[in-house]
């Protein structure tokens, strides 16, 4: 039984050390590089992804200007979705963005229930 346990710590220990060395890895190739080479790194993964956005929406082999006209309507559509998500549905929104960004959330819900229910003086 013990070897297991024992076999089983070190499998565990082995996987934060990969991951330990893989986070090192990333800071120490991003930290002393030079500012332009740190932008060509941010650039070079943006416009990968960007590649990824047209493989999977298959808009690669469209021509350019039905390419601009797909991502303007495809972007169109996300801008009216997040619009109306904000105006329509505000307080679900106002958790999401602060379930992803808690940071930036200074009063939580309860915090505002309690201010809203000292305005008008119930208890």
């Amino acid at each position: 039984m013990e070897s297991i346990t024992a076999s089983s710590w070190k499998e565990r220990l082995q996987k934060r050390w990969d991951a330990f060395y893989l986070q090192w890895q990333i800071y120490s190739m991003t930290y002393f590089l030079e500012p332009w080479e740190k932008c060509l790194v941010i650039w070079k993964s943006i416009s990968s992804v960007y590649l990824l956005y047209e493989l999977n929406t298959c808009i690669y082999m469209l021509d350019p200007w039905e390419k601009r006209f797909v991502n303007a309507f495809i972007f169109a559509i996300l801008g009216l979705l997040i619009f109306s998500s904000y105006t329509f549905l505000p307080g679900y929104t106002r958790k999401l963005v602060s379930a992803f960004l808690p940071a930036q959330s200074t009063l939580s819900d309860l915090d505002l229930d309690h201010q809203r229910s000292m305005e008008f003086n119930i208890h």
